[in-house]
């Protein structure tokens, strides 16, 4: 498992351009092992997003323990990457499709100051926000749905169901916390749920504008992306 600060990633996904956190694995493999394994990712993290229990797998020799791999790795690592822990797995298990399901946090801050020590790890909105109004928009999430409205173009349009298990948003002092626990989440999907937060939240729109978004099934329709540094994977349970 690993935590990382994705501010200066383009995304978990190796890419031709731009530093990445699949890539930085990789590259500290090489070091370690001598050999390039084919890393699998749990969650394609965004551009900028954060992770507190990316799951990742790999194949090795076995010449190096779980535990001496994860300290060489850390000790390989940039600064902004952590393996937080590391076990031996069976064959079949893939970190992405052995999953069951995956936890994702969005954090808003709605106080007049910008964020200091919280800059890049949540999303600084103008005026008070209504969570009262956003919890009530959210439980419309909740079940198996076409996700179009909600998640990238470029998402295959026979592949865009998903189930919603909970849709849960609470205030936690200066900030405002949105929890999205589901089978599986499209590409923006989370980014963009939280910017239909974020408008109900703001008193720009009713809690039943983001049931009609979601039964809309229109990209047309697609509310405000949120930033992506209020985004942080949470946890992917197995």
């Amino acid at each position: 498992m690993l935590e990382y600060d994705g501010s200066n990633f383009a995304g978990w996904q190796q890419q031709a351009k731009g530093r990445t956190v699949e890539a930085e694995l990789k590259r500290a493999l090489r070091s370690i092992t001598g050999d390039d394994p084919t890393v699998y990712g749990a969650g394609r993290t965004d551009a900028g997003a954060h992770a507190e229990g990316q799951v990742a797998n790999f194949q090795t020799d076995g010449r190096i323990s779980p535990q001496k791999l994860m300290a060489a790795l850390n000790a390989k690592l940039p600064e902004d990457v952590a393996v937080l822990s590391a076990d031996a797995v069976d064959d079949d298990f893939h970190a992405r499709y052995s999953a069951r399901r995956r936890r994702y946090r969005y954090r808003y801050v709605d106080r007049p100051a910008r964020p200091a020590l919280e800059r890049g790890r949540c999303w600084h909105v103008r005026g008070p926000l209504d969570v009262d109004a956003m919890s009530r928009a959210a439980r419309a999430l909740v079940g198996k749905h076409d996700w179009t409205t909600f998640c990238s173009a470029s998402e295959p349009a026979d592949g865009r169901v998903r189930e919603m298990h909970s849709a849960q948003v609470k205030r936690r002092g200066d900030f405002v916390e949105l929890e999205l626990v589901a089978e599986g989440f499209l590409r923006g999907m989370v980014r963009s749920i939280a910017g239909a937060l974020a408008e109900v939240g703001r008193g720009e729109r009713p809690p039943a504008w983001v049931g009609e978004l979601l039964r809309a099934r229109d990209r047309r329709r697609a509310p405000r992306t949120a930033p992506a540094g209020g985004l942080t994977l949470v946890e992917v349970i197995y």
